[in-house]
């Protein structure tokens, strides 16, 4: 089987690493593409590179899409359209009719179709979910989701498109439920349009979710607080910590990190041996969208 990475920016070339890794371990084999060829230079002794889409995806069985948000529809497309299953990096695309018509599309084709929510392969989200379901934190009021760095303003991006995805993968994943109304503020500071920050609170069947999206801050931010009628724990998502608060003690839970962008490279390739996608199914990638666009109807 031959997986092809297109788009070898700064993420692009985490992900083209880990698939070299089991192109070595004999997993796989491996072709990357850019248009920008300079971004090739580093993996030309180690795999086949192209600066052409069509004749890169003439040579390939599958994609992992790393590409900007607005090319990713219309390269799945098309590759979906040539029979080859994909992976594409969140947001699946930038509009909620595109999403769908990818997931008939790969439905029609009989190929699997995939949406990066990488948090799903942590440990630390993985062993969350255990407890919310376990009912270790009690009864769960609210969650606080905080995901915030600095960054410079980006032509035709905001802040929710931007951060919102995975924070509100990650409750999906955890709790089963999808938010059934936001209510919220956004405003850009840097620039007159496209929000740099933005403040939401989500509506679900049991519990409420707080969103702390910015681009401002300097300080970085991938955390969950689960606050709950036992227990309340703070996770650190990327650094894959847990502490529980519980009274007036605090201790720390046992979590073995993990190498998420290998986890989530295994399982699609592992989903197209079997035919079977799970944990980041496209449908899912598709309602992500489908809600994004309403939280940013949402801010006032």
């Amino acid at each position: 089987m031959r997986i092809g990475i297109v788009g070898i920016g700064s993420w692009g070339r985490r992900v083209a690493r880990e698939y070299l890794s089991l192109q070595d371990e004999g997993f796989i084999s491996v072709a990357l593409c850019d248009i920008d060829e300079s971004k090739l230079i580093a993996f030309k002794e180690k795999t086949e590179c192209y600066n052409s889409f069509d004749k890169f995806l003439c040579n390939v069985d599958a994609l992992h899409i790393c590409v900007p948000n607005n090319l990713h529809f219309e390269l799945a497309k098309k590759a979906l359209i040539s029979g080859k299953h994909v992976l594409i990096e969140k947001p699946m695309t930038t509009n909620s009719e595109d999403a769908y018509k990818l997931v008939e599309l790969a439905s029609e084709k009989g190929v699997i179709l995939q949406v990066g929510h990488i948090f799903r392969f942590a440990n630390v989200i993985r062993k969350a979910k255990e407890l919310f379901q376990s009912g270790y934190f009690g009864r769960v009021f609210y969650f606080n989701m905080s995901w915030t760095h600095l960054y410079p303003p980006v032509e035709n991006l905001d802040v929710v498109w931007d951060l919102l995805p995975h924070p509100l993968d990650i409750l999906n994943f955890i709790t089963g439920e999808w938010p059934y109304e936001f209510v919220g503020m956004g405003r850009a500071f840097r620039r007159e349009k496209w929000d740099e920050v933005a403040i939401l609170q989500a509506a679900y069947r049991d519990f409420f979710a707080n969103f702390h999206l910015s681009w401002l801050t300097p300080i970085r931010r991938r955390t969950m607080e689960i606050v709950g009628s036992k227990r309340t724990g703070l996770i650190e998502c990327v650094d894959q910590q847990i502490c529980v608060y519980e009274g007036g003690d605090s201790y720390s839970l046992d979590v073995e990190p993990n190498n998420t962008i290998r986890e989530e490279a295994l399982n699609f390739i592992k989903s197209i041996e079997t035919g079977k996608s799970c944990f980041n199914s496209a449908i899912i990638g598709a309602r992500v969208v489908d809600l994004i666009e309403k939280a940013i109807k949402s801010l006032r």
